[in-house]
Formats: C-alpha cells, structure tokens, sequence
C-alpha cells in the first residue's frame, strides 16, 4: 500500500512539471506541439486542457510570458486538488482556418495546421479546450460568414467528442480604418448569440469608445494586450464555469 501511494505522488510531480514546459513559445512559432503521453486517457483525479489560438494565447504582450493568460492559469491551479496538464498549440499569426479539423479546405484560404488544429487538440485527449482567435481573420479580411463556419466546424467535432470549450470572442485592434474596427464589434455579438454560456466576451472590456484598445490594456503595437490586458483574460476563464467544472 504505501508503494502506490508512493507511485501517485511521483505521478502528480511530473505531470505538474510537465504543465510548467508544455508552452508554445512566441518566439519560436514553428515548434510542433508536445507528444501526447499516457495516450490511454487520463486518470479520474487528473485534467487535461488545451488551448488553441494565435498570439495572445501564445503569450505575445506580456512581459515577461510568465505573466501571459495561460502561464497565470497554470500557476494558480499547480496546487490544485486534481491535477492539471496544459497543452497550449497557439503560435503567432494563426487564424480559424488553422483550426478547423483535419480534411477542410477552401481555395485561397490557408490550409489547417495539423499541428495546431482541433483534431490536434483532440489528440491529447483534453476534458477542456480554449480558443483564442482574436482579431487576424479579420485582419485578412474573411467573411463573419467563413469565421463563423470556421467555428461551427471545429465546435462540432469537440461536441461530438464530448470535450468542453470555451472561446474567447473578438478582441479591440488599433485598425486604421473604423469598418475594420466595426467588424470586431459585431463579429464579437454574432459570436456571444451563437455560443452564450460557452463564451468568454472580453472585447467589452477591452475596447475604447472608437474600436480600439483601451491604452491602459494595450500593448505598444496596437495588437496585442500588455499585463493587465492578460490578467483580464486569466479572471475570466478562471472564472468560468466550464473550467471551474473541469478543475474540481
């Protein structure tokens, strides 16, 4: 008996370890994902979360990474009763094309990331999974149509695995044109009556008054959110019922 005790206790260290070191890295944004292990299924006291995106949930704005969303997710949860492994698949540039599943494509549109996809995420077998896709659809100019088919591609295949999600809506951008800005306005509403309970709305915090980002959240490039504006996405799924269910 007390050699099993002491074989989960070896098992928690690890796995906890491993959380610390499974971060995409901003810098390096052609690093593939980490190997899935124990590719069985997690144990009944353990949690796998997933996140997927673009820049910001690989952690570009915050200074240093450790103070990124995701990081301030993994530090607060290390204690956490059950125990917790994040896998974050989000690297710079990507758009809800690199996320749909595995065999869609569209002519003149990019092709999915096999690497960073839903049907990736799907492989390490997540009780959660996080998208963060904020503003670089609409920087290239797809369609609310194209977005939205592009979630409701990659939201089926989690329904049908019967993985939880959250999503993140849109994010404010210092765009030089107001129907850019516009856009992610009302990208963010179709996106809060479509998904409800599942969405994470962060952009009515964010934004000023004309559509671009409130100076005491921005980042010095316009795109991206320095600390605070991290903190604010951190509160938010750390708050969120769908992670708090998964985390207990």
């Amino acid at each position: 008996m007390k050699h099993y005790l002491y074989t989960i206790i070896v098992l928690g260290t690890f796995l906890i370890a491993c959380s610390k070191t499974e971060n995409a890295d901003p810098q390096n944004p052609g690093t593939n994902p980490p190997t899935p292990t124990n590719p069985v299924g997690t144990k009944p006291d353990s949690a796998r979360i997933v996140i997927m995106g673009s820049s910001t949930a690989a952690g570009m704005g915050a200074t240093p990474v450790d103070s990124s969303w995701v990081n301030r997710l993994k530090q607060a949860t290390k204690e956490n009763k059950r125990i917790l492994t994040y896998y974050n698949l989000g690297i710079v540039g990507l758009t809800t094309y690199q996320g749909i599943p595995k065999g869609y494509t569209k002519e003149g549109r990019p092709a999915t990331d096999t690497n960073h996809n839903v049907t990736a995420a799907l492989s390490f077998r997540p009780s959660l999974v996080i998208m963060s896709y904020p503003t670089n659809d609409v920087a290239n100019d797809y369609s609310d149509d194209e977005i939205m088919d592009n979630y409701a591609l990659i939201t089926h295949l989690l329904d049908s695995a019967k993985v939880k999600y959250i999503i993140f809506g849109t994010q404010p951008r210092n765009f030089k044109d107001e129907a850019h800005r516009t856009r992610l306005k009302t990208l963010n509403e179709k996106m809060k009556l479509a998904y409800g309970a599942h969405m994470a709305n962060v952009y009515d915090t964010l934004a000023a008054a004309d559509g671009t980002i409130k100076a005491s959240v921005s980042y010095s490039d316009g795109i991206h959110l320095n600390n605070t504006g991290h903190n604010i996405l951190y509160q938010l799924i750390a708050g969120h019922a769908d992670f708090q269910g998964v985390i207990k």
